[in-house]
């Protein structure tokens, strides 16, 4: 921001914020579809192996009761964890999608009423307070941690 800024360089803030936030969100969404492929590959693979074994149900190698599949408990526990993550990933992938509109929200609201500069700054750090934001930049501060360190 400039040593002496005006409602455009807020505004202009605001826009990128949300930009940066498109960003994550487009990479964390491509994470997640990575993940749901191998998660589904895993799945295909474990219930042909689950096929495998009702057909071989009396074979030495996979003991099992008559009748009864056997089950490999440890890759269904790691197919549930990593569906638990990705559901995680979900969320905060709403989140950040959620931050971002309004980021750009604000800053069409900003742009369209007529205010000074202090309260657009005001309104800017009220909503980054609101929203947590900080916690959604890593590499970047936020104008609300900016003015906190003041």
């Amino acid at each position: 921001m400039d040593h002496d800024p005006t409602v455009a360089a807020v505004v202009d803030y605001c826009q990128t914020q949300a930009r940066l936030l498109s960003g994550q969100a487009e990479t964390l969404s491509a994470e997640i579809d990575a993940v749901l492929d191998e998660i589904d590959a895993e799945a295909t693979a474990l219930r042909e192996r689950l096929d495998g074994a009702t057909k071989h149900a009396e074979s030495p190698e996979q003991p099992t009761n008559p009748g009864t599949p056997a089950v490999d408990e440890d890759a269904i526990e790691q197919l549930e964890a990593r569906q638990s993550a990705v559901a995680q990933k979900q969320d905060r992938l709403d989140e950040i999608r959620d931050l971002s509109a309004g980021y750009a929200d604000l800053a069409d609201t900003l742009q369209t009423d007529d205010i000074d500069v202090t309260e657009a700054i005001t309104e800017v750090l009220e909503f980054e307070a609101e929203h947590d934001a900080q916690a959604f930049f890593d590499e970047r501060e936020t104008l609300l941690e900016t003015t906190a360190d003041r």
